[in-house]
């Protein structure tokens, strides 16, 4: 769960609606708010229904700590008395980091990306794509749950070659013939045509269209000039990715036929 999924949602609406006892994100009140949210039902944060959220969203605040986003607090050694109502563990505070993210997104329309689905949504792509493209799918998630946008941008183009050279190899049937043309001055054209310079425009198209813009995230992630590649840039490269991966395999037949 991303920071915009776990906290801004409902700090926009009421600030103070998941504090509590000091702590910027008391966990009971994130499962509450968001059940209310998702329910419309009115729910108290000591609802006995609750509990069997607490688990995941204990998890997910738990990866955001290990992302430095959120430190945990109003953690009592054992053996002292807590304070009425304190539970141990429920609270956490936003790290200077973490408020530095908050300010990021603070123009940003809220994008809900779970890593963990993304990548279980492109696994059923992996037979055909291979291995390289589960890889680089599965760091563009992980880079964009961090907050790593530039290096998602990347993770996504070079995920989206994965699928071109996937297909080109199965076309040419030669591995060794594709990669070798890969590698020359402006090879990954060469390649792209390779599979649709003669396919007919509906799939040509849109696979030029997909190769062509992946790549360009790509190479800008890669030229080392500062870069403006920002989290809505990001959203879209793991859209575009998805769809990709689901046109290739749509379209694997008539795109590797000799």
């Amino acid at each position: 769960m991303t920071l915009q999924g776990f906290y801004r949602p409902f700090c926009e609406e009421e600030p103070d609606i998941v504090k509590k006892e000091g702590n910027d994100v008391w966990v009971p009140k994130v499962v509450a708010a968001y059940l209310r949210k998702t329910t419309g039902e009115p729910i108290a944060e000591d609802d006995p229904s609750l509990f069997e959220f607490y688990p995941a969203f204990h998890d997910a605040a738990w990866d955001l700590a290990r992302q430095g986003v959120l430190r945990p607090s109003a953690i009592y050694p054992d053996g002292v008395i807590l304070p009425m109502g304190v539970q141990r563990g429920a609270g956490y505070c936003l790290t200077e980091a973490g408020r530095a993210r908050l300010a990021e997104l603070a123009d940003q329309p809220w994008v809900p990306v779970d890593p963990s689905r993304y990548s279980e949504a492109l696994k059923r792509f992996s037979g055909n794509l291979g291995p390289g493209f589960e890889q680089r799918s599965y760091e563009a998630a992980r880079s964009y749950d961090a907050g790593n946008y530039l290096a998602c941008c990347a993770m996504c183009g070079a995920a989206a070659e994965s699928i071109l050279l996937a297909i080109a190899i199965a076309k040419s049937r030669d591995e060794g013939a594709t990669l070798a043309t890969y590698r020359t001055a402006n090879g990954r054209r060469k390649v792209v045509e390779s599979v649709v310079g003669q396919a007919r425009q509906t799939i040509a198209e849109p696979f030029r269209s997909a190769t062509g813009l992946l790549s360009f995230w790509r190479d800008e992630a890669a030229h080392g000039l500062a870069s403006t590649i920002s989290e809505i840039e990001a959203h879209e490269a793991l859209a575009r990715l998805l769809r990709f991966a689901q046109y290739a395999t749509d379209n694997w037949d008539e795109l590797t036929r000799l």
